[in-house]
C-alpha cells in the first residue's frame, strides 16, 4: 500500500530534523537537492535564534551553542508555524526534558527568557492613543505603558555579561521591567518587589493613586494606605518622566 501524503510529510520532516539526515538520504529524491534544502531550513532556524539571543550565544561556548541548536531542531515540536515565533519556541524548548541543563550555566533559561522579552517589547506597538503623563492629582488615572513586560527571575539577568556570570541564584526574586519608549528604543528598569506589585496591578487595569494604594494595602497589611500612597507618588512621578506610566485622554 502506498504511503499517504501526510505520512510522507511526517517522515520528511523527521528526516530534516535528524542530525544524521545528510548521511542517510530520503527516498528517491536527488541527494544534492535534499542537502541544499536541508541546509537552508537549518540555516534559517539558526539565524532566527542567533539574532534573538545574542548575549546568550556570546556567553556559551561554541560547542554548547551548536549543541543547543541541534537539539532544538531535532527534538522540539513547535506550537506555532510562524518563523517570528521561533524565539518563543526556543525558550519553551529550554524547559523540556530533552535539555540537560546541568551541562549549561544555571542562568541559561532566565537569560533566554529575558532576551525574548526584549524582542517581544521591541516589536510591540505603542499606540498613539497614549500620551506622556504629567501627574497633577491623586485622582488622575495611571496607565502602564502597553508595551511593558514585568519579568521575575532567579538570576539578575539584566546584569549578566562577559564580566559577570553569577554561579548561584539570588536569595530573593529579581524583578525587571522591559518597555518601549516613544522613540522606539527598548528600556529596562530593575524593580523592587513593591514596585513590581504596583505595576502588575496597573497592568491589570488603570488606577489612580488612591485606588492603587488601596489595592496595595489589601496585599500588604503591614503598610497603611497613606504610606503606600506617599511612596508611590514619588515613584509615579519618576516613571511618568521615563514613559513607564502614560496618559490616555
Amino acid at each position: 500500500m502506498s504511503k499517504s501524503f501526510q505520512q510522507t510529510q511526517l517522515e520528511f520532516a523527521k528526516w530534516l530534523r535528524s542530525p544524521h539526515a545528510a548521511e542517510t538520504g530520503f527516498g528517491d529524491i536527488e541527494p544534492r537537492r535534499l542537502a541544499i534544502y536541508r541546509r537552508l531550513i537549518h540555516a534559517n532556524i539558526r539565524q532566527f535564534i542567533s539574532s534573538g539571543f545574542p548575549v546568550l550565544q556570546s556567553l556559551l561556548t561554541e560547542q554548547q551553542w551548536q549543541q543547543l541548536l541541534t537539539e532544538f531542531v531535532a527534538q522540539h515540536r513547535s506550537d506555532s508555524p510562524l518563523f517570528s515565533d521561533i524565539g518563543s519556541e526556543f525558550v519553551s524548548f529550554l524547559t523540556s526534558d530533552g535539555v540537560r541543563l546541568e551541562d549549561y550555566p544555571g542562568w541559561l533559561f532566565d537569560l533566554a527568557r529575558y532576551e525574548r522579552m526584549e524582542v517581544d517589547v521591541q516589536f510591540a506597538s505603542l499606540s498613539t492613543d497614549y500620551q506622556p503623563l504629567t501627574l497633577r492629582s491623586e485622582t488622575q488615572y495611571l496607565h502602564l505603558n502597553p508595551t511593558a513586560e514585568i519579568g521575575i527571575f532567579d538570576y539578575p539577568v539584566a546584569q549578566i555579561n562577559s564580566d559577570f556570570q553569577p554561579q548561584q541564584p539570588l536569595a530573593t526574586p529579581y524583578f525587571v521591567l522591559v518597555y518601549q519608549i516613544p522613540a522606539g528604543q527598548v528600556q529596562f528598569i530593575e524593580l523592587n518587589s513593591l514596585t513590581a506589585l504596583a505595576l502588575d496591578l496597573l497592568q491589570q487595569k488603570p488606577r489612580n493613586l488612591v485606588q492603587l494604594s488601596e489595592a496595595l494595602a489589601q496585599q500588604l497589611p503591614d503598610f497603611s494606605v497613606q504610606q503606600l500612597r506617599e511612596a508611590f507618588t514619588t515613584v509615579a512621578t519618576d516613571f511618568a518622566e521615563r514613559f513607564v506610566l502614560l496618559d490616555k485622554p
